[in-house]
């Protein structure tokens, strides 16, 4: 057993540079196949190719691979230790290779970037400037329409008052005999004003929704975002707002409560509810 020791470190110190070869050769020298030494040292296989590869990337960090590789070369009847220094002496050239890599590429990125950064910018600037120009040519033409066409419309409005002064002028004293013999022959219906105060009314109750309490009741109108009124009315009371959508009612006593939504009345005795009645519903 100390022959073949003796003579794969001699081996060993031979071929210094490459540990994956020394483990590789060692093991074809001893006739063991992967699997078995993988099964007796209990070291998956994948592990013990990659030290034979030199495949450092698929190995674990380094202090699980020495270990690896303490175990393989002992097993093997290497030198442990000058096994080991290979090891990471192989090991370390590898990180330091990737790092530099890794180094360019970012460097590479980084250049990659800023030009497409400078493009980017460029593109803008070209863009905002086409922007501009064409922005104040359409403001130009749209100032010059306008202008046109203002000083059409002042020119007919001159014309059409000058034709209108020339047609109504009339002699002041047949003008006061006309304006006399009009409103002489002219009834004036009784009932203008009144028809004018209802229309007015009716527009306005149009846009309002109007409470009218015929007996005592608590009431409250609100929507969403805002109550409107809220309290215990009494008979001859009355509350009305305008009207705007979603509006919900709540009372006391619906049959003391009249309701009129732009200016019909709508029963809320029909919902068969006291709180949060939706207006929009009532028929």
């Amino acid at each position: 057993m100390e022959e073949k020791t003796m003579e794969n470190t001699e081996e060993l110190e031979i071929d210094i540079d490459d540990i994956g070869t020394i483990l590789k050769s060692s093991r074809l020298k001893s006739k063991k196949s992967m699997e078995e030494i993988s099964s007796e040292l209990c070291i998956r296989k994948m592990y013990l190719i990659a030290l034979e590869e030199g495949d450092y990337e698929t190995l674990p960090p380094v202090p699980y691979g020495v270990g690896y590789v303490r175990t393989y070369a002992k097993y093997l009847g290497l030198n442990p230790e000058r096994a080991v220094k290979l090891y990471k002496s192989a090991a370390s050239q590898t990180e330091e290779q990737n790092r530099e890599e890794t180094s360019e590429e970012k460097e590479e990125i980084n250049k990659s970037s800023s030009k497409h950064i400078i493009l980017g910018i460029l593109a803008i600037l070209i863009i905002y400037a086409g922007w501009s120009i064409y922005s104040n040519q359409i403001a130009t033409v749209t100032t010059n329409v306008v202008e046109e066409e203002q000083t059409k419309e002042e020119n007919l409005v001159e014309e059409a008052s000058i034709e209108t002064e020339a047609e109504t002028t009339i002699p002041e004293e047949i003008e006061e005999k006309v304006v006399e013999e009009v409103v002489e022959q002219t009834p004036i219906p009784e009932n203008i004003e009144e028809n004018k105060v209802e229309e007015n009314k009716e527009e306005v109750v149009e846009n309002k929704v109007v409470i009218e309490f015929t007996g005592e009741s608590w009431a409250e109108l609100k929507d969403k975002n805002k109550v409107y009124f809220q309290g215990v009315y009494h008979e001859g009371d009355k509350k009305e707002i305008d009207y705007i959508d979603n509006l919900f009612l709540s009372v006391g006593r619906p049959e003391n409560i009249k309701v009129y939504v732009k200016g019909s009345e709508k029963d809320i005795l029909a919902k068969k509810r006291k709180m949060n009645i939706p207006l929009d519903s009532l028929e």
